[in-house]
């Protein structure tokens, strides 16, 4: 997953195919591989973009900090940092179901990453 001039692509490295995702204002501020490779989420300022085997959707959001793989289909994005409102997510992969689920105070003084990918900018 790479990002170059506030667009986002996946590489596929087995097949050398590049796939664009989505324009972003601004350049995406996080994003993840899915643990099989099955799906991948980038987001932004202002909106979340998933690829699920070649289908690529897109949901309007507030700011997003960072994201994690929680499960098999749900990411967790940290949502408005540094805002009053600032908030844990989930979106589930399969359903596109978008929840908050927790305050971020509930995550002071702990680390929020586990594990991540980095986008690179070319």
């Amino acid at each position: 997953m790479v990002s170059l001039s506030e667009n986002a692509y996946l590489l596929h490295l087995d097949t050398r195919e590049v796939t664009y995702l989505n324009w972003f204002y601004g350049d995406p501020t996080c994003g993840v591989i899915s643990e099989d490779e099955k799906w991948v989420v980038v987001a932004g300022d202002f909106e979340i973009t998933v690829w699920d085997e070649g289908v690529v959707t897109t949901i309007d959001t507030s700011p997003v900090f960072d994201i994690r793989q929680k499960d098999a289909f749900t990411v967790e994005l940290l949502v408005s940092i540094p805002y009053l409102d600032a908030a844990v997510w989930e979106l589930n992969i399969a359903t596109m179901e978008l929840r908050k689920t927790a305050h971020y105070t509930t995550f002071f003084n702990k680390e929020y990453l586990s594990k991540c990918t980095i986008l690179c900018k070319l």
